[in-house]
């Protein structure tokens, strides 16, 4: 693996084929930007030809993104990853007079509701956050408009009072995340060394990042009360309140392609989080003129306005339509026990010949294991007309629950999340039939899956010391002989674990 960083970007390049390089590029390394939540996130994914000098130039582009950094959803709002809480008022007022010593001021609307001014965004515009309406600190809720003109109360320098021109209710309140560690590190020689430059020849690589979620009914106190005397010289930063989340994730680069988003977030204060979607999926290019089909296993036919979708076999999401808003709901999972986990997208050629492919989903590991996916889930997630599918991890129903976990967070009896996303380009070998590999740990995850109308074989090699069991399988037979494994299908799949051991098979 060839690894090279440029300011907050840093690129991965891996072997894909036997023509191509595999270069896939994420990005929020580097110091926040002042306004935003800027996590890491994925921005590019696209391959290039053997021997190329510049990492940074690709030949085929597979995928590019804007926003697939998920975000939690608490109080019913999405907050988190790239979202802040969409809480704030943003007020027109030409010649309002005020700065940044005016920040943390406390003002009132000719309803008597109170307002604290968040940030002056130039001489026209202000951020306004109404005081809490909702029944405690910790269910919050805010007002969406200011009635009338505001008239100060305390803690500012410039009193005049503010007369509204216009206004924009539900503007998201950023950054809403507050970072306590980021760093970019890759194996080589034996050692974790600090991603500088360009590092060639690596094993492997990580991004650790750990940030805290801002309960936003704290943001307006906290920048009162740390108000220097006189106001503050410059903006503060939003970030100022109480964690109300701890989100610790690491993107694992292996040196196949796959990236493994290693999350464990862990609630700090009782607040009703409904909903966490893990990973997200952003439509693919369509890189050679075949359309990208998406095939997403265990999940049934279903039809939405007449028109009928059946992802149990590769769609074409470029030629066909797609849902405008479709929950993936638990009746139309194939097996109530088993949730729908993963999904493909096949990258075709015009003769019908895949040029790549793209897997993701969650491991079998942690809450991410399906009877703890089942007993926490009441849909897998929605897909939207965007080509965009929205994987949830857990949520969707009043109460998540571990079956061996007690309550220690009011509302939410899953005080920790713990589970392992993944994501991975790869060349399939046959045209009807896609296998790949997720090795986490002492451990590998084998995924093969078929959707031919004839029987497909594929056949891999496996180590003779490694245990074989088989987690899932529908549609197929197989057969372990010696050291290969042998399966055939025509529409199904199967998984297996390949995992440290004596010579065991099961």
């Amino acid at each position: 693996m060839d690894v090279s960083r440029n300011g907050g970007e840093i690129a991965f390049r891996t072997s894909f084929s036997r023509d191509a390089d595999l270069v896939q590029i994420l990005r929020g390394a580097e110091t926040a930007e002042f306004t935003r939540n800027n996590p890491v996130d994925f921005r590019l994914a696209g391959l290039q030809r053997k021997g190329h000098s510049d990492i940074w130039h690709v030949d085929q582009v597979l995928a590019f993104s804007t926003d697939e950094c998920p975000p939690m959803v608490i109080n019913g709002e999405d907050i988190g990853g790239n979202h802040g809480q969409p809480c704030a008022v943003r007020v027109k007022s030409p010649g309002h007079g005020k700065d940044s010593r005016d920040v943390g001021s406390l003002w009132q609307d000719e309803s008597g509701m109170r307002w604290t001014l968040l940030r002056v965004e130039n001489g026209e515009s202000l951020l306004m956050l109404s005081e809490n309406t909702g029944p405690s600190v910790y269910q919050y809720d805010f007002a969406d408009r200011v009635a009338g003109c505001l008239r100060y109360v305390e803690n500012g320098l410039h009193t005049e009072p503010v007369a509204i021109a216009a206004q924009q209710g539900r503007v998201q309140m950023t950054p809403a995340i507050r970072h306590t560690q980021r760093e970019a590190v890759c194996f080589r020689d034996g050692r974790w060394i600090t991603v500088g430059g360009w590092h060639e020849n690596c094993d492997r690589a990580e991004i650790r990042e750990t940030y805290e979620i801002i309960n936003p009914a704290t943001v307006a106190e906290a920048l009162r009360d740390n108000r220097p005397a006189g106001g503050y010289a410059m903006q503060p930063s939003l970030a100022a309140g109480a964690c109300m989340m701890r989100c610790h994730i690491t993107y694992r680069i292996e040196n196949d392609g796959s990236i493994l988003c290693d999350f464990q977030h862990e609630l700090t204060q009782p607040v009703h989080m409904p909903c966490y979607l893990g990973i997200m999926h952003q439509e693919k290019c369509d890189a050679f003129g075949g359309g990208v089909w998406r095939y997403i296993p265990k999940l049934l036919p279903f039809t939405v306005n007449g028109a009928d979708y059946d992802f149990s076999r590769p769609y074409n999401t470029t030629a066909g339509p797609m849902p405008q808003s479709k929950a993936l709901t638990a009746d139309l999972w194939a097996d109530p026990a088993l949730p729908p986990d993963r999904q493909l997208d096949l990258i075709r050629r015009a003769d019908g010949r895949c040029g790549a492919a793209f897997a993701s989903g969650f491991l079998p590991v942690y809450d991410g294991r399906p009877e703890v996916r089942a007993a926490n889930i009441s849909d897998v997630g929605d897909m939207v007309d965007s080509r965009k599918t929205y994987p949830t991890f857990a949520g969707g129903k009043d109460q998540l629950r571990h079956p061996q976990r007690e309550s220690t967070a009011g509302a939410m009896n899953f005080p920790t999340l713990r589970g392992i996303g993944y994501r991975k380009y790869f060349l399939p070998e046959v045209q009807d039939a896609c296998a790949y590999t997720v090795t986490d740990g002492d451990t590998t995850y084998l995924y093969m899956d078929f959707f031919a109308s004839a029987c497909t074989t594929m056949q891999r090699r496996v180590d003779p010391c490694r245990e074989v069991q088989l987690l899932e399988a529908k549609g197929i037979a197989w057969q372990l002989e010696g050291d290969t494994l042998t399966v055939q299908g025509t529409q199904g799949y199967a998984v297996f674990r390949l995992g440290p051991g004596s010579d065991k098979r099961g």
